[in-house]
């Protein structure tokens, strides 16, 4: 995110100095843009606005209006120093970037990481640090798309860095496009010949051949990038939104302008002034309209890029009057602008860890609060930081050792993150405990799974031998999904999948979504005890309930294939036992047709029809109803509360977010000859839900039961559904 200063290099010892370009009305050899200033105060306003719970619905547009001005003004920089000395200082280059981006995003980041162990529980605390690494080594995006992609992290509170991903973006862009430009400056040895002798306007006449094969080498890598985001943005969305593949080109479009000023700036004045207006325009009905139903980056962030492109183009013709400028250039918008790099930096953090600090949630006006006291930060910052380092002389004459204090900083804060992680304490508190009588090997009965319920909730401190433990519970997975057979998005079917005893006569088929996937260890003992053939049919995020799901804001046109893909396949093995398991999705359903948003009577029309189909398509049918749900992930909240775990228990009451529906679930299998199974007896009491019995941890989230939970309840799910198959012998 550059400064609006179009700073030409110093010039290289030996080479002839041109004479200084002369500024022209419309502002096409400017050093200072003031429309460009005030264009950086626009999008990191409607960015922060965003982030003050949605008051700009459409505020993250802000990020693709950056990402042009960075664009631009780089490659502006640039070209100016081609068009200069005949070639591209990289060392030079990399050394003001380091000045510009690393002192004040270190100190951002160190504070964060400090902030963080304090005020954070502690696993949530080393998520941070590793966010950190990330944040860096300049990989926050790929880092923070792989979690988001996760679909067990969705459930994870934004990390107080997350915003770093468009750094870097942007530094990503800044490792290729300079390159390519230094190879490039190969062919313009003639041009710096031409410059010694004859000036900068023949040198820039005698290079435009160049440029313009510059432009069209650009112009594809825009294209391709562009094509690459709109297919992304609709088969992975969270990859879409983070990777430099989707968002590469709204840089490049930067640099096209940038490149294409020559011929911009001759525009018909009049002309200039209304196509800034209409790009300013763009910007606002982008961020007014676009919302978390918008389907982005893809082809809709056309509208704020070319808005933005727009503005700045014209912006080197247009009357500074009656342009685009006489409002941009306003000195609010100039000051803030020129804040936009801390603010930025700083906002997000104070927004997210605000919380920890209040107790509770931000309303809208306390978000805004908080972000006009992380703009008093960013002033500091600035003051203290990011100006006098940019402006530090003997890191200005020695790029080399600009350079080296950008690896001292990242140096530190890896040091930081790597300490604070150190200091984080251990994550029990407790002595070792027996495990819970019974278990997996066959003796648990409900009555005995009652009474360690009842044990379990009397449990204060965190046993030392907590199996998994805090920190394995948060990347446990169902088994299935490092076998592929837990479809991920946007797949449309499963492999084989097939487990238990595989030469059995007796099929099984665990059909449902990531809910229906907690249960295969469960399965996977009793399969393995009765010399069952288990197949596992499951897909993340897709219930067997027929009906459409909205996540991220659109339609999972991938759903209802693979739901289709899965009921014929159960046919046609035609198992002894299906067992159907699934999560309530009420607050995103729709009807397969089409129609509204949410309704309880879709999802049970949707339930009912796949009730009637998969009835027919199997000897026996169970139907196993949702576990309890948490208030938050029980490895984090149990980390926050070592001595006390009883704090993190949810009554019975809470943990069921819609009995109705449970209830009238459980009612229409029984209805159509299905066997029924509420499972919340098998993890609360009559009045409350433990997190930890005895040694084990029963959750691995808000919502999933761990794997190890799902093997030690084997023996009671085993009692229901062992008389339906009975036991084989191996074929």
């Amino acid at each position: 995110m550059s400064t609006a200063t179009l700073t030409p290099p110093p010039v290289r010892s030996g080479t002839p100095a041109a004479p200084a370009p002369r500024a022209n009305p419309g502002g096409l050899h400017r050093t200072f843009r003031p429309d460009v200033e005030g264009l950086r105060a626009v999008a990191v306003g409607l960015v922060v606005l965003y982030h003050c719970n949605g008051v700009i619905p459409g505020g993250y547009v802000g990020v693709d209006i950056f990402f042009v001005i960075s664009g631009f003004l780089i490659t502006s920089q640039l070209v100016r120093e081609l068009t200069r000395t005949g070639t591209i200082s990289l060392r030079g280059f990399y050394a003001r970037r380091v000045r510009r981006i690393l002192p004040a995003a270190t100190v951002t980041t160190v504070a964060t990481i400090l902030m963080a162990g304090v005020l954070l529980p502690p696993l949530a605390a080393l998520r941070v640090f590793d966010d950190a690494r990330a944040a860096a080594l300049f990989g926050a995006n790929f880092h923070f798309a792989a979690v988001g992609a996760d679909y067990f992290s969705n459930g994870l509170p934004p990390s107080p860095l997350q915003h770093y991903w468009s750094l870097s973006v942007e530094e990503q862009f800044y490792v290729v496009w300079p390159l390519l430009l230094a190879v490039s400056s190969l062919a313009w040895v003639r041009v710096r010949r031409c410059s010694a002798g004859h000036g900068i306007e023949v040198a820039a006449r005698a290079a435009r051949p160049r440029i313009s094969l510059v432009v069209a080498v650009l112009g594809v890598v825009t294209a391709l990038s562009f094509i690459c985001s709109v297919q992304m943005t609709r088969h992975a969305p969270t990859e879409a939104y983070y990777s430099i593949l989707s968002r590469g080109w709204e840089l490049a479009a930067g640099a096209l302008v940038a490149l294409s000023l020559p011929v911009t700036g001759k525009l018909d004045r009049r002309l200039a002034v209304g196509l800034s207006w209409l790009g300013l325009g763009c910007i606002v009905l982008a961020a007014s309209t676009f919302g978390a139903s918008t389907s982005f980056p893809g082809a809709a962030a056309l509208l704020p890029v070319a808005g933005a492109a727009a503005i700045i183009a014209a912006g080197a013709a247009a009357s500074r009057r009656w342009g685009a400028e006489s409002m941009l250039g306003a000195p609010p918008l100039q000051k803030l602008g020129g804040l936009s790099y801390s603010w930025y930096l700083w906002h997000w953090p104070v927004l997210i860890l605000a919380p920890a600090v209040l107790g509770h949630s931000l309303s809208t006006l306390e978000a805004l609060a908080m972000a006009a006291l992380s703009l008093i930060i960013a002033l500091l910052s600035f003051l203290l930081v990011e100006r006098p380092i940019r402006r530090m002389t003997v890191l200005v004459r020695r790029p080399l050792l600009g350079i080296a204090t950008g690896a001292a900083l990242i140096a530190t804060t890896m040091t930081a993150a790597a300490l604070a992680g150190t200091g984080a304490g251990s994550l029990t508190s407790g002595q070792p405990v027996a495990p819970p009588s019974g278990g997996s090997g066959g003796q648990l009965t409900p009555a005995q799974l009652a009474l360690d319920l009842t044990e379990g909730a009397q449990t204060r401190q965190v046993p030392s031998n907590l199996t998994p433990s805090l920190t394995a519970a948060a990347l446990d997975r169902p088994l299935v999904a490092d076998d592929g057979c837990l479809a991920p998005n946007p797949a449309v079917s499963n492999g084989p999948c097939v487990f238990g005893d595989r030469s059995s006569h007796n099929s099984v088929v665990l059909f449902g979504d990531s809910h229906a996937a907690a249960w295969f260890p469960a399965l996977n003992l009793i399969s393995q005890q009765n010399h069952w053939r288990l197949v596992v049919l499951t897909k993340s995020g897709c219930p067997a309930a027929a009906v459409g799901v909205i996540r991220y804001g659109r339609v999972f046109a991938s759903c209802p294939v693979w739901r289709r893909y899965a009921e014929r396949r159960i046919t046609a093995i035609h198992p002894k036992l299906l067992v159907i398991a699934f999560s309530e999705y009420l607050g995103g359903v729709i009807p397969l047709g089409g129609g509204p948003v949410g309704s309880v009577s879709t999802w049970m029309r949707g339930t009912a029809a796949t009730f009637r189909l998969l009835r027919r398509a199997a000897v026996h049918v169970v139907f196993i109803s949702d576990p309890p749900k948490l208030r938050q992930g029980a490895p984090d909240c149990v980390s926050a509360h070592l001595s006390n775990v009883q704090a993190c228990d949810v009554s019975r009451g809470a943990a069921v977010g819609a009995p109705e529906v449970r209830s009238a679930e459980l009612a229409l299998a029984a209805s159509d000859g299905i066997t029924p199974i509420n499972p919340l007896q098998w993890f609360c009491t009559a009045t409350v839900c433990p997190m930890i019995v005895g040694n084990i941890l029963i959750y691995s989230d808000a919502q999933h039961m761990d794997p190890q939970w799902s093997r030690f309840v084997a023996p009671v799910l085993s009692g229901v559904i062992t008389p339906l198959v009975g036991t084989s012998r191996r074929a």
